[in-house]
């Protein structure tokens, strides 16, 4: 089970400084001019779920042109921002090292082939794509037995402690879905390496142990699904791991906006590292790609 507190609690308190303002394209379309909006933001969480509407609800018009209500859509350089994402991981993505992060407000030109619509039950469809990623990886980690055994109303003070930015009651339930049955590993891990917002990620089946009891680590997770992002240097100095690797010259792969040393064990990086959905999520990006 997950049981550096100090570690999860300082994963979870990752926080970005984001200026959102609207996007040149739409001021045109404002009822109102408006000054942008500074927030102080979670990694963990989502997009929809920040107050952003409501400190520009006076300027933004109730319908659009087809007399539909008006959706938000954000975007950063002009690339659309999937609300499906953590924003940390969004902004591993594409905000560089920018800070703060500027990100545009856009209700025009709604860009259907890349991000899916919200409607207006705006926290339930959150909600429900967030519970259904916890879903997929209690699956991949254990079969699903611990989140089937889960009340409905544990998986509501999950949300919650998601959506209010609450460690302790998040985690007094996240516990049970990070623990060893039997003492033994994941069965799985659960993780998504993203190299382009939209392109799709990487999701496939990888286990924390190798067939003779050896660790397995991010390095050769990634040796095995992106070969180009990592080098191998040789046999690694720790007994319970096979390989060493470094990354390749060129790229940047980071987990919660750090860049994590290769040999790391991929069991610990799902315990501790892991998003609020339970999935590890891994940036991978070109030193060129982030200067632009």
């Amino acid at each position: 089970m997950a049981n550096d507190r100090e570690v999860l609690r300082e994963i979870w308190e990752g926080r970005l400084p984001i200026k959102f303002s609207i996007a040149d394209e739409d001021k045109g379309e404002m009822l109102t001019e408006k000054d942008p909006y500074h927030i102080l933001v979670p990694r963990m969480t989502y997009l929809p779920l920040l107050p952003v509407k409501k400190h520009f609800e006076s300027a933004i018009p109730a319908t659009d042109t087809d007399n539909m209500p008006t959706e938000l859509w954000y975007s950063c350089k002009d690339i659309p921002l999937k609300w499906q994402i953590p924003i940390g991981v969004l902004y591993d993505l594409v905000g560089g090292d920018q800070l703060p992060w500027e990100i545009k407000i856009r209700i025009t030109e709604f860009p259907t082939e890349k991000l899916q619509r919200l409607g207006t039950n705006i926290e339930d469809m959150v909600r429900s794509s967030f519970i259904h990623n916890v879903k997929e990886a209690g699956y991949m980690k254990h079969r699903g037995t611990v989140m089937n055994h889960l009340k409905p109303e544990q998986h509501n003070q999950l949300w919650r402690g998601l959506h209010r930015d609450k460690f302790d009651d998040f985690w007094s339930i996240n516990h049970r879905l990070m623990e060893h049955i039997d003492n033994a590993p994941y069965r799985c891990i659960p993780f998504r390496i993203y190299t382009d917002m939209h392109e799709r990620y990487i999701q496939r089946l990888f286990k924390p142990m190798t067939e003779d009891d050896k660790l397995t680590t991010l390095g050769q997770l990634m040796k095995q699904f992106l070969p180009d992002s990592v080098v191998e240097v040789g046999d690694s100095d720790d007994p319970d791991i096979l390989k060493s690797y470094e990354v390749a010259a060129g790229k940047r792969i980071k987990i919660q906006g750090i860049e994590t040393p290769l040999n790391t064990p991929i069991q610990w990086l799902s315990e501790h590292l892991s998003h609020a959905d339970n999935f590890l999520y891994i940036v991978v990006s070109d030193f060129e790609q982030l200067a632009t």
